[in-house]
């Protein structure tokens, strides 16, 4: 998850324009399957490829997905621009998000419109795809990101997911073509790898983002909140804010979302720094929190005495319009 270094004003700005990445406990194994990802293209470059050339990151909202794609994207040269022996500037990666609603034809004109190549009405599915085919190959595309990759399921029938699957499979059969392709997405994303014989989920490697516990991720918490209060923010982290109780309130309240933690660090860290204060309390947490849900007082998981009881999704029950009585 980026964030932001060191330089940060009283008002919670940055004087510099600098981010830093701050590593999900998820990243090692996605840097693994995109790695597998590269040496593939290669390997299918000589005709002993494997059939896996796709890649499903699935995750909650939040959970820092695009993020962590977009960091080793950079960090990884193969997905760098290059400029070949004509002096062309060529971008083996083309990164897109999948418009809603999203069907197969849509899918295709997001592409081309990606690529700047305009695209017609009346133009049928199998020509969208087509042209799409023919410009991966014409720029030298050989990995192709689709983000919120959710919306290709645009309908819950396995016919229509059969009908994605198949797309997903031609492109990914393009003649004398590696196209690998990184599909990241809500866990809905999973429904594509389902059914149609299998045709996609054995060509594909799949890794999670999962929610984050004091169980399993405690050393790794602990750490972010070292890193982004002590070291970035130049604050002192009291050993309150290390306790088990107060991982289990933030990744409550985060929903175990990597990316929201992060962000409750920041403004909790900017919040006690516009205040001219140098500790970053509970206080903190617990106002930010209250004013992002809506929730009542009582209801604070930062606060609350029975905290592990609340549901955040819950935080504006009390005003829920009640069903009309004494309807027929």
């Amino acid at each position: 998850m980026d964030t932001m270094n060191t330089g940060l004003d009283a008002n919670g700005g940055n004087k510099q324009d600098v981010y830093d990445y701050i590593e999900n406990p998820g990243d090692k194994m996605l840097a693994e399957m995109l790695q597998e990802l590269v040496n593939n293209v290669e390997l299918c470059r000589r005709g002993v490829g494997s059939q896996r050339r796709a890649l499903f990151l699935i995750g909650g909202s939040g959970s820092g997905k695009s993020t962590a794609l977009a960091h080793h994207f950079r960090r990884m040269p193969e997905f760098q621009p290059r400029v070949n022996e004509y002096s062309e500037t060529v971008r083996p990666l083309l990164s897109i998000e999948a418009p809603k609603p999203c069907t197969t034809k849509d899918f295709a004109v997001a592409i081309l419109e990606a690529l700047g190549v305009p695209s017609k009405a009346r133009q049928s599915e199998g020509q969208l795809f087509a042209t799409v085919k023919s410009q991966f190959r014409e720029r030298g595309i050989i990995f192709l990101h689709v983000d919120e990759a959710q919306h290709l399921r645009r309908h819950s029938t396995q016919q229509a997911i059969n009908d994605v699957q198949d797309r997903i499979k031609t492109l990914m059969q393009i003649a004398d073509w590696p196209l690998h392709m990184i599909f990241s997405g809500v866990p809905d994303l999973a429904d594509l790898l389902k059914g149609g014989h299998g045709q996609v989920a054995r060509r594909s490697l799949v890794t999670r983002f999962i929610p984050l516990t004091v169980l399993n991720n405690k050393d790794h918490i602990q750490g972010v909140l070292s890193e982004i209060v002590e070291k970035r923010c130049g604050l002192l982290l009291p050993e309150e804010l290390q306790t088990d109780d107060f991982i289990g309130r933030l990744c409550l309240a985060s929903s175990g979302s990597f990316g929201e933690i992060i962000k409750a660090i920041q403004a909790a860290c900017f919040l006690v720094m516009r205040k001219g204060k140098d500790t970053v309390d509970v206080r903190a947490f617990a106002h930010n929190y209250q004013r992002s849900s809506g929730c009542m007082p009582s209801d604070n998981i930062f606060t609350a005495a029975r905290w592990s009881e609340i549901d955040p999704a819950n935080a504006l029950a009390d005003l829920a319009t009640p069903e009309t009585k004494g309807r027929k």
